[in-house]
């Protein structure tokens, strides 16, 4: 190869190597200028003072939402009766009557039920005392069953016999000796007396229709002692039935009809836990 050859390969080489080497400063240019920007930059931030950099600034503002967050949070659980009271205003005077009215109802409901289960406590009371009773006489010869009407000579005798009988609670026997009586002779002076404890007989025995219907026929006996008597009973009877209104109104009939009987003031002291 001659020396001309060579020389021009080594022109050639030069002048690639030249051109790549300013290819690469120029890449490197902007980088470098980036750079001292952000170091020029960071020294102004050092003179004036400021700490935090602007990368850090995004974090706490992604942090301070749920600060609040759970401020608002912590307030709820540390003040639960005022969430709760803030939450009652809002109640419309409408829905606040309706809700008290719906609370009337149901104590209403419970007030019924109670009487219901009372009265139902008082029949089955009833039917086991008659079954104690029957079991105690079953095959006894002691029960009085009249086989023939009662003498007029001892129409008061029977009434006493009754009237024993029923204090001794045994009130099947004064029942038929009662009803013996008023078959013998309704027209009795005693015949009045004998049909009001009829009635007793079967308010005992917890049979408050047929009670009802025993005081009503008091008063078809002229000024008899005992309609004062009959009429409290009435009273008696509806409030064992549960019928209120029907008691109320049998009181308003012994106000009205014997006001100076003392069975004014004991029926209205029963009224009054109605």
């Amino acid at each position: 190869m001659s020396f001309k050859n060579i020389s021009f390969i080594l022109l050639i080489l030069s002048f690639l190597l030249y051109s790549c080497a300013g290819s690469r400063k120029k890449q490197q240019e902007p980088l470098t200028s980036g750079a001292s920007q952000d170091q020029e930059l960071t020294d102004i931030e050092k003179l004036l003072g400021i700490e935090t950099t602007t990368s850090e600034k995004p974090k706490e503002n992604k942090q301070k939402p749920k600060e609040k967050l759970n401020l608002l949070d912590e307030n709820e659980v540390a003040n639960p009766d005022q969430s709760m009271a803030a939450a009652a205003t809002t109640l419309t005077p409408t829905e606040k009557k309706r809700y008290e009215q719906k609370i009337q109802n149901l104590q209403r409901q419970l007030e019924d039920k109670d009487r219901l289960i009372k009265q139902l406590k008082d029949q089955l009371a009833a039917q086991s005392q008659q079954i104690e009773q029957l079991s105690s006489k079953k095959g006894s010869t002691s029960l009085y069953v009249p086989s023939a009407p009662v003498a007029s000579g001892d129409y008061e005798q029977t009434y006493q016999q009754a009237r024993q009988a029923f204090e001794s609670r045994d009130y099947q026997t004064a029942l038929s000796l009662f009803q013996s009586l008023l078959s013998e002779n309704a027209n009795h002076p005693l015949a009045d007396n004998a049909q009001y404890w009829i009635g007793e007989c079967h308010y005992a025995l917890r049979q408050y229709d047929a009670a009802i219907l025993d005081f009503q026929k008091v008063f078809t006996f002229p000024n008899s002692n005992k309609a004062p008597d009959a009429q409290f009973k009435l009273v008696l009877c509806y409030l064992k039935k549960g019928d209120i209104e029907k008691a109320r109104e049998e009181f308003q009939r012994l106000q009205t009809d014997y006001p100076d009987s003392p069975y004014v003031n004991r029926a209205s002291e029963i009224l009054s836990k109605y």
